[in-house]
C-alpha cells in the first residue's frame, strides 16, 4: 500500500464527478458548509466502507455537517462496458435509495462518484484500495483535515469526523 501525497491543511486536489443515481455535482469544495468524506475503494472493499459508513453515521447522522462520497476509479473498465458498469451501480443506488428512512433524501447520503478515467483516484494517491480503501476528510473549502488508509478504517474515520460534526464532538450517538 503506497502512502497518498496528502498534506493536512492543504488544499485537496481541486475535481468535479458526477453522483451515479443522484446526477448531483460533487466538487472540492462547496458552499452549504458541509465537509466531504471522500472514499476511494472499490468493489472488493465494499463491506469496510459500509462498516465505516455506519460508524460514521451513528456519530455524525446529519449529511447537512458532513457528506459521504465513495470515488470508484473506473478506468480499468472499457468503454464498450461503461454503459453497462453505469447500468449496475444505478440499480445498487437505486435498491439502497428505496429502502432509505422516511423524510431523508437519498441523494444526501447516497453518493457513489465514478472515476472513469482515474485523474482523481491518482490526484489522491488512492493506490491498494482493493485491501485498504483511503478516506480523506475535506472541510467546506476543500482544505484536507484528516486522512486515514489501513486497519480499523470505521474506528479511525468516525475519529477522524468529530472535528467537522457537532454531534460527534458533543458525545451524542
Amino acid at each position: 500500500m503506497v502512502k497518498p501525497n496528502l498534506t493536512l491543511g492543504a488544499l485537496a486536489p481541486d475535481f468535479t464527478l458526477q453522483a451515479i443515481g443522484s446526477g448531483r455535482t460533487v466538487r472540492r469544495s462547496n458552499d452549504d458548509g458541509s465537509a466531504l468524506l471522500l472514499v476511494f475503494h472499490d468493489q472488493n472493499s465494499v463491506d469496510q466502507v459500509q462498516a465505516m459508513q455506519e460508524a460514521v453515521r451513528a456519530r455524525c447522522p446529519d449529511a447537512a455537517h458532513l457528506r459521504i462520497a465513495s470515488v470508484v476509479n473506473m478506468s480499468v473498465v472499457p468503454v464498450f462496458l461503461r454503459t453497462a458498469a453505469e447500468a449496475v451501480m444505478k440499480a445498487q443506488y437505486t435498491k439502497a435509495a428505496a429502502v432509505m428512512p422516511a423524510g431523508l433524501d437519498a441523494a444526501d447520503y447516497i453518493v457513489i462518484l465514478t472515476d472513469w478515467d482515474g485523474k482523481v483516484s491518482n490526484a489522491y494517491g488512492a493506490k491498494g484500495v482493493d485491501r485498504a480503501p483511503l478516506a480523506v476528510l475535506l472541510d467546506s473549502q476543500g482544505a484536507i483535515r484528516g486522512i486515514h488508509q489501513g486497519k480499523d478504517l470505521a474506528g479511525a474515520v468516525s475519529a477522524l469526523v468529530a472535528g467537522v460534526c457537532p454531534e460527534a464532538a458533543e458525545g451524542v450517538v
